[in-house]
């Protein structure tokens, strides 16, 4: 569970980065990369965090 937390994690601080690269950037896709990041994978990544840190405990 740990590793699949870390992969995940910096998938979804990657693609939030490249996002706002993109944006910046003005390069197209960078909205898509945006909402994917914190719309869909954020949640899923503190939900799986909170679950792993109540399981530790």
């Amino acid at each position: 569970m740990k590793h699949f937390i870390c992969i995940f994690g910096a998938i979804t601080f990657v693609l939030l980065d490249l996002g706002l690269l993109f944006k910046i950037m003005h390069y197209p896709g960078a909205a898509v990369m945006i909402l994917l990041s914190m719309g869909a994978l954020l949640p899923v990544f503190t939900i799986c965090t909170a679950i792993y840190v109540a399981m530790k405990k």
